[in-house]
């Protein structure tokens, strides 16, 4: 009967030991050993043996204060315990489970580019200029997304030429690989038709229309002041009854997506 009664009382102070030593745990800053080095020790005092030898700058989670003397209970890298003395460091009001500071890459990146666009648009649209074969580009490219990752787009342009102006149409589906990223690669695949107006004489496509088809690669990048910059990097083929030609698209331009 009396070990039954001793029970209870037994597992309160138990539980009264525990909850102290969590509180105890409960991290309140960190200090900053400002010493040319300072020795960790298993108690508040000089008595003590020491466990660890602090490096000047270093710093150590603070989980309480020693009930006498200028005593911190520091957390130590191997997750022990130990005291170091209030003089030789310097206590730090932070949160030490807050994440460390951004790096200097991630501070530049910060201050270059923009946060993706495609996570939150719906309709694109953009202008591009360069070659395709070795006449000069242009392309307007509207895009409706579906997904951040897919979007619907059709292009329409023109080839100027020495010897041929090309009218270009068609649509297209791009997939974009990262479109959380501000640095977003994409495939491309599509198709449309071309019809060509002769200049002169010689020419590089005959007049009339012709089926296209293409495929390739790009890169969408978002700059700070909502600049997004667009590059293609595609395969045509022109193809009719008894014609075939595969060109390269070489361009670039801007990109907005809204």
């Amino acid at each position: 009967m009396r070990r039954v009664r001793l029970f209870p009382i037994a597992v309160v102070l138990a539980a009264l030991c525990c909850a102290r030593g969590a509180r105890a745990e409960e991290p309140s800053g960190v200090v900053r050993v400002i010493s040319e080095g300072a020795e960790v020790r298993t108690g508040p005092g000089f008595s003590f043996r020491a466990v660890y030898a602090a490096s000047r700058g270093e710093t150590l989670e603070v989980v309480a204060r020693a009930p006498r003397d200028f005593w911190f209970q520091v957390k130590l890298p191997d997750g022990t315990f130990g005291f170091i003395l209030g003089d030789q460091v310097l206590p730090l009001d932070v949160d030490p489970t807050a994440p460390p500071p951004p790096s200097i890459w991630a501070r530049m990146a910060d201050a270059v580019f923009s946060p993706p666009p495609l996570s939150n648009g719906n309709i694109g649209l953009s202008f591009s200029a360069g070659v395709l074969g070795r006449e000069g580009l242009v392309l307007l490219r509207p895009a409706l997304l579906l997904a951040p990752h897919l979007a619907i787009e059709g292009y329409v342009g023109e080839t100027v030429g020495e010897q041929a102006d090309v009218f270009y149409y068609g649509v297209g589906a791009n997939l974009y690989v990262w479109p959380r990223s501000p640095v977003t690669p994409f495939f491309v695949l599509g198709g449309g038709g071309a019809r060509g107006r002769k200049k002169a004489d010689q020419f590089t496509i005959d007049v009339g229309h012709y089926a296209t088809a293409n495929a390739g690669v790009g890169l969408l990048i978002a700059l700070k002041k909502r600049i997004t910059l667009r590059f293609d990097f595609r395969d045509h083929v022109i193809f009719g009854a008894n014609y075939t030609q595969e060109l390269q698209e070489y361009s670039g331009g801007l990109a907005i997506v809204f």
